[in-house]
């Protein structure tokens, strides 16, 4: 029988930052941190495909952005379908997942052309993990960074010093690097962890 576990991703555009956890939330272990290519390095338009519309206005921006969306739709669904196949082959089995996004601003309401392409990509991107996740059978919740901490306290029913003391417990486990994108996927994998064993 395969153990529970979470998956926290902190999404930005073209890849991510992926923490697995597996027990409960009273009882969390990580399991392993590393980083996702969600663009296909093969089809450059994917890695930002909002900024060649940006660029140029006419037909042949509109079909970069296409290509490239579609490019990376199909790279995150691949990334999304192996990271779920990796862990269950490892005997997790994924309970839930929390996506972590910078902003979740909806991109029409992003003043000036520049600023709305990266929010046009943020965009992209979130959907297209969450929507892979779906389809691999994993439910998603999605989190601004800003609001992850004290959505996990809350979740959690922790005061900030406990989560911080789990942080460190976490990243003795796995080593570095342990920025804020490593330690934001966490804490939402924690508070993603079923609350018992059953």
């Amino acid at each position: 029988m395969k153990e529970a576990a979470a998956v926290g991703l902190t999404v930005s555009t073209g890849r991510a930052v992926v923490v697995v956890l597996r027990g409960t939330r009273a009882s969390p272990e990580i399991v392993v941190r590393y980083e996702i290519q969600l663009s296909d390095p093969w089809v450059r338009e994917s890695s930002h495909p909002y900024h060649f519309e940006f660029g140029d206005a006419g037909a042949a921006g509109e079909r970069a952005r296409i290509l490239g969306c579609k490019a990376a739709e199909r790279a995150v669904h691949s990334a999304m379908r192996t990271l779920v196949s990796d862990m269950r082959a490892h005997g997790l089995e994924p309970r839930a997942a929390a996506i972590v996004v910078r902003s979740l601003i909806e991109p029409k309401r992003v003043r000036g052309v520049h600023p709305r392409a990266h929010a046009e990509e943020r965009k992209l991107y979130c959907s297209a993990v969450a929507a892979s996740l779906a389809e691999c059978g994993v439910r998603a919740a999605t989190f601004e960074e800003r609001a992850v901490r004290a959505s996990a306290a809350k979740i959690l029913a922790m005061k900030a010093k406990q989560l911080d003391d789990m942080l460190w417990v976490f990243v003795r486990r796995v080593g570095t690097p342990w920025r804020a994108p490593e330690k934001l996927a966490a804490l939402a994998a924690w508070a993603s962890l079923p609350e018992s064993k059953t």
